[in-house]
């Protein structure tokens, strides 16, 4: 299991702070994809994975963009939007 926390309007388009996602060995823009999916039938969501931040297990961060990244069983993700607020 994968566990994924969301803020600021990425929270707020996906309708819940938390989700879990049963997969292993998922690319992080699949991730993305997966989550817009949830969003609330809108299809201007306001993330993407061009201006997502990912942050895995506190420690390595990058974009969702980034195609060759890959979370695993076990890994907790931060999805940040570039625009987050202060």
């Amino acid at each position: 299991m994968i566990r994924v926390t969301c803020v600021g309007h990425i929270r707020t388009s996906v309708g819940r702070e938390t989700v879990e996602v049963q997969e292993d060995g998922i690319k992080t823009s699949a991730l993305i994809e997966r989550l817009r999916e949830m969003g609330r039938d809108d299809p201007n969501l306001g993330f993407s994975k061009f201006n997502t931040l990912v942050i895995v297990n506190g420690s390595s961060a990058f974009t969702a963009a980034a195609d060759d990244r890959v979370i695993e069983d076990g890994d907790e993700v931060l999805l940040l939007p570039f625009s987050h607020g202060g």
